[in-house]
């Protein structure tokens, strides 16, 4: 089959594919991180059975002007740059990554609450603001400890909670709810969860108490968003759950800005019901330079990069590929957004005639296996030394 691949993709994953006998054309964003309009997808579709995408357009006009018979998304919410409906109507399958991102995002949570309730991120940027520093070269000890030790110095007014004993509410409990959920427990914190969606074998398995809401907000030291965003939970963290915190407590979101009522949210920070906030996610991306969040001492703010881990590109290549030779084997893949698509699997199997699938079984490739680790280590380190790192 011939395979079109507009997103990152490893080179592995596409050997993978070469090697099992498709045709591989690698182009827009990919490999030029020039995101390619309709028109420009349309060229280089053309002739093509699978699109592999991360962020173009698949409009509706991209469909009826190409021949796809299968789209893959790397992303988790492939509804964000895919017509879903108009493809289901066409009868073709739109596949996804289910959890590419949550070993990143989850570190990257845990990273924020420590810089939270330990005041990091404010320490860093006051020392080098000059804020507690030494007057002058001359002024300091290497003897001993001589910082300003009164009610204004660093000891005395940047202390910070201790997270053994402290409870996190987890909003949201999927693949990196859980990941977070992993995480906390190592630093002895008590994990509760809201889900409604998720089934109770998975708070079971992961001996986290499931609770309502308005428990998970009372009873929370801090609390993490990770929540798929639909047009029936937006704004679901408004005034009430902010006011039914603990005062002094924190809140984190790496899901979506829309869960949250961003008025409601700015009135609890500056009142001081909340005692600091992480946000990777903004009502307006990319925030503004002007927006009052930037001047707030209390918040962390990054540029929507919890998810942005190098071995993430590995990972994604190899979920697509996996859920690919399934379907083309006549098995049903993993992660499908329109299921009602492929009630006829020997359509699909058929179409994977005298196609091979490779030998790589699900733990070599989608787990983190021993080969895999090994793999993308050595690619984050050669990163890392490109961009004079190590």
């Amino acid at each position: 089959m011939k395979i079109v691949i507009t997103a990152d993709f490893s080179q592995e994953g596409m050997e993978r594919l070469k090697n099992a006998g498709h045709e591989v054309k690698y182009c827009c964003w990919g490999p030029t991180h020039h995101i390619c309009d309709e028109d420009e997808l349309i060229k280089v579709i053309q002739g093509s059975d699978v699109l592999i995408v991360g962020y173009e357009p698949i409009t509706r006009k991209v469909l009826e002007n190409t021949d796809l018979k299968i789209i893959l998304s790397i992303r988790g919410g492939p509804r964000a740059n895919i017509d879903v409906d108009y493809a289901t109507s066409r009868g073709m399958p739109v596949m996804y990554t289910l959890g590419r991102e949550a070993i990143p995002v989850a570190d990257f949570t845990m990273g924020q609450i420590i810089c939270l309730v330990r005041q990091i991120a404010k320490t860093d940027r006051e020392l080098r603001r000059g804020k507690f520093t030494a007057p002058d070269k001359d002024y300091g000890s290497a003897s001993d400890v001589i910082w300003d030790m009164s009610e204004e110095g660093p000891w005395e007014s940047r202390k910070g909670i201790e997270l053994t004993g402290k409870t996190l509410g987890l909003i949201g409990f999927g693949t990196v709810g859980q990941e977070v959920a992993k995480r906390a427990k190592a630093f002895s914190m008590t994990v509760i969860a809201f889900d409604p969606y998720q089934k109770d074998h998975a708070f079971i398995t992961s001996k986290v108490q499931k609770v309502s809401k308005e428990d998970l907000f009372k009873m929370s030291d801090i609390v993490s968003v990770h929540a798929r965003a639909t047009d029936d939970n937006k704004g679901m963290i408004g005034q009430a759950e902010f006011s039914a915190m603990k005062r002094g407590s924190y809140f984190i979101n790496n899901a979506r800005a829309s869960l949250v009522d961003e008025k409601a949210m700015r009135s609890a920070i500056d009142s001081g019901q909340l005692a600091g906030v992480a946000l990777d996610v903004f009502h307006s991306e990319p925030v503004k330079e002007n927006d009052p969040l930037m001047k707030m001492d209390n918040t962390i703010l990054t540029p929507h990069i919890a998810g942005a881990g190098y071995e993430v590109v590995y990972r994604h290549s190899d979920m697509l590929i996996d859920d690919l030779f399934a379907l083309l084997n006549g098995e049903t893949p993993k992660a499908i957004t329109n299921p009602e698509t492929i009630s006829d699997l020997n359509k699909f199997k058929d179409m994977g005639k005298g196609i091979y699938s490779d030998s790589k079984s699900d733990s070599q490739s989608s787990d983190l296996s021993s080969d895999f680790v090994e793999k993308i280590s050595q690619e984050v380190i050669r990163q890392l030394k490109s961009h004079k790192i190590l």
